[in-house]
């Protein structure tokens, strides 16, 4: 369905399905993110990513704002910095423990996002909690511009949300989202599942020294939110030619500007341009995370995380692309094998359709 939603971009005047409504949120996408890279590059963060992809994420896994959305996003930050305080500044020392804690913090937040009306607080949970365990787990890091950090990105992204939400409104009111029937053998196996394996990837990154490979982390975090294994492949293939889409779009700019990267009036068309198509293919797609989320996602952790007006983003682009291909397949793997386990117990047992 994405894949062939990615010819339909090119071809504005063909038979698409893109409302009015689809036109407000893409330009709400793209000037937020715009702004937030200009606020980020501006002040030189030390956490850019948090400060670019946050507000990208609001805006584009939830196309409206209200108090209940607002309340989610930011108390699920200000809980994942306590919750991160304690788990690296008291439990490091044990790490067993420490594990078993970050395993049912994951199935806590995706059991939320499994029953559905607290999705954002569970997925933005499991994204912040992630990155922070990444982060806080090497000996460089300041714990205190880290927490400061999440938390003054989790307010901007609020804050810009609900700036374009009032200067870009929709034109008609949203119907809100069909309500999926889930019996809890499903709850409990989509919550383990996910959980079991974001587990493993945090593991996997305490043991490996892979400080570089945020963008392999968050491939892997990422691909969990269908919390199935067939929604898990599918979202791995979208995520690929994201990546991929995003990626070379990264190298025209870099090939475009050559020299002159350093200044921003000359850089930040070309970003809007190219958050523009990603935003206008995820709109169109209407499938969550898929190429276009995955597309602007991308964009927002290049040029927030790895671009400074004078970097050179090459390596890292091709160094992206590799490393998120192996991130996927290996978590891939993991699901497929942990859904074997968990569907051979009525419990935790989740039949796929057709």
């Amino acid at each position: 369905m994405s894949i062939n939603t990615l010819e339909r971009v090119f071809t504005p005047h063909g038979n698409v399905v893109y409302t009015a409504n689809d036109f407000r949120q893409t330009l709400r996408i793209v000037f937020a993110g715009m702004i937030a890279l200009s606020i980020s590059s501006f002040y030189n963060t030390s956490y850019g990513v948090f400060f670019v992809v946050y507000p990208i994420m609001l805006l584009s896994l939830v196309p409206v704002f209200n108090r209940h959305v607002a309340k989610q996003f930011i108390f699920s930050a200000s809980l994942n910095c306590v919750e991160m305080v304690i788990i690296i500044g008291y439990l490091s020392q044990w790490p067993v423990i420490m594990t078993l804690v970050v395993f049912a913090l994951y199935v806590m937040r995706f059991r939320f996002m499994s029953k559905g009306p607290l999705f954002l607080f569970g997925s933005m949970g499991v994204v912040c909690q992630s990155v922070m365990l990444n982060f806080m787990s090497y000996p460089t890091t300041s714990w205190h511009t880290l927490l400061f950090s999440n938390i003054e990105a989790s307010v901007m992204a609020v804050c810009l949300s609900a700036l374009m939400n009032y200067l870009l409104p929709d034109v008609e009111p949203r119907k809100p989202p069909p309500l999926i029937e889930k019996d809890d053998a499903r709850v409990r196996h989509e919550s383990l599942l996910s959980g079991s394996v974001a587990t493993m990837i945090f593991v996997v990154f305490q043991i490996s020294d892979l400080s570089d490979s945020l963008s392999a982390l968050m491939a892997g975090i990422l691909i969990l939110f269908p919390m199935h294994y067939r929604g898990a492949v599918m979202s791995s293939i979208w995520r690929v030619v994201g990546v991929v889409l995003g990626c070379l779009y990264i190298l025209v700019v870099q090939l475009i500007l050559y020299d002159h990267s350093s200044h921003m009036l000359l850089m930040m068309p070309l970003i809007g341009l190219g958050l523009a198509f990603g935003a206008r293919l995820h709109v169109m797609e209407k499938v969550g995370a898929g190429v276009g989320f995955s597309s602007i996602t991308t964009i927002g952790i290049m040029f927030g995380q790895n671009m400074h007006p004078d970097s050179d983003l090459v390596f890292s682009d091709l160094y992206r692309i590799t490393s998120v291909t192996f991130s996927l397949v290996a978590t891939l793997t993991m699901v497929f094998l942990v859904h074997l386990i968990l569907n051979r117990f009525a419990a935790t047992r989740y039949v796929i359709q057709g």
